[in-house]
Formats: C-alpha cells, structure tokens, sequence
C-alpha cells in the first residue's frame, strides 16, 4: 500500500507540474530517497538536498522546503513511509552512524570498494594465465642450454570482463555512484578523493580494448586495487 501510495503521488506531482525544471527537480528528490532508503538511511529535506546538490548541483534542501506543494510534500511522504532499523545489528563489528549523511556515503563507498575488490580478482586472474620462465631447468642447467619457450600472448578478456571494464570507463554510470573522470583520474565527485591515478585507468582502458597491454601497467594496478582490500 506504501508503495502504491508513493506512486500515486509522484505522477500526480509529475502530471501536475507544467515547468520542466520542476519536473526534473521531482525526478531528482525521488531518485534521493530512493538511494537513501536503500542505504537505511533517513529520508530528510537535508539529506536529500546534499545528495542532490553533489550529484546534480541541486535541488538544495531550502529550496525544497520552499516547494512545499511539490517537493517538501514529496519528501515528507517518503519520510513518512520509511522504517528504519531501530539498532545496528550486534554482530557486524561496525560503529554506530548517527549522521544519516554520513551514513548515505559510507554506503555508497562500501559499493565503490567491493566493485574494486572484483575488478582486482578479475586482473590477478589474467595474470595468473601469463606462462612463467622454468626457472628449475635455469638452475639445474647453470643458465645454459635452456630452450625458453617464446612467450604466449595472454587471452583477451572475456565478454563479461570486457563489458564491466567499459562500464567501469563510463561516465554516466560512474554518475550513478557518485564517481567521475577527472584529467584520466578516477574520483569521488563530491569528496575528490581519487580511487584510481592516470596509469590505473590507461591499464584499465587497455584492458578494456584488447591492446597491447603492458607488464607494467598490469602489474601498477594490481598493487593500487591490492591496497583497496
């Protein structure tokens, strides 16, 4: 019923908003209490404006307070329907958030971290199928006479591999998660905070198009992703 309600409400707003801005600015304020409720964190004219306002540039929280037919309206419903956890479970070790912000965020990061931790699974399996020197043979032999068989190009990512590489690469989708490009960087678009330097996403790209990757390159991400765990 809560849904069905919420529903209701968000094309009737919708319907009833003759102003394209305003519209989008609907769109906005339910995407955020979509994110927020997923997040189990509260639904707030706040909370929903500094999400806004990190990802779109707006709408900010006074400016929804001030569309309380519209906006505010929207967010007082949801705030209405949301139910939150009433304690942190006992078991999970974590520390207690009471900024819903805050909380919003950490989550968001947590997503961030464990895409990176698969990526970094995916890269050291490639690596894993690079063949070795027979260094046994090398020894036993005094370095002398050893036949090295020539090196095997690595087999090219798989579809899936390639396909979550590009959409790691993609600026609409690293939108959705707060993240951005920057200068052939990849940052968090409202702390700055880079995740990935300039020869992680140049591997990463390499990676992605089946070019000529290099050993270096390879091996720099590893270690960057490595220290993500």
């Amino acid at each position: 019923m809560s849904k069905e309600r919420e529903d209701v409400l968000f094309e009737n707003l919708m319907a009833a908003a003759e102003n394209p801005r305003l519209k989008t600015s609907i769109e906005r304020v339910k995407e955020a209490c979509n994110f927020l409720e997923q997040s189990q964190a509260a639904i707030t004219p706040t909370s929903v404006g500094r999400y806004c306002d990190g990802r779109w540039g707006g709408p900010k929280a006074q400016s929804i307070r001030n569309a309380r037919e519209t906006l505010l309206r929207y967010v007082e419903t949801r705030q209405g329907l949301q139910s939150l956890p009433t304690s942190p479970r006992r078991d999970s070790g974590e520390p207690v958030i009471h900024d819903e912000t805050v909380k919003a965020y950490v989550s968001l990061l947590r997503a961030e971290r464990d895409e990176a931790i698969r990526l970094k699974n995916r890269i050291i399996a490639g690596l894993r199928k690079v063949p070795g020197i027979p260094i046994d043979d090398l020894i036993g032999s005094g370095f002398k006479g050893v036949a090295v068989a020539p090196p095997q190009k690595p087999a090219d990512p798989s579809a899936a591999a390639t396909s979550a590489l590009l959409k790691l690469l993609d600026a609409d989708h690293l939108a959705k998660v707060g993240m951005e490009l920057h200068r052939h960087r990849m940052r968090n678009r409202i702390t700055g905070e880079v995740l990935l330097d300039k020869p992680d996403v140049e591997a990463l790209r390499l990676l992605a198009t089946g070019s000529g990757e290099t050993a270096q390159s390879l091996e720099l991400t590893h270690e960057r992703l490595k220290a993500l765990k």
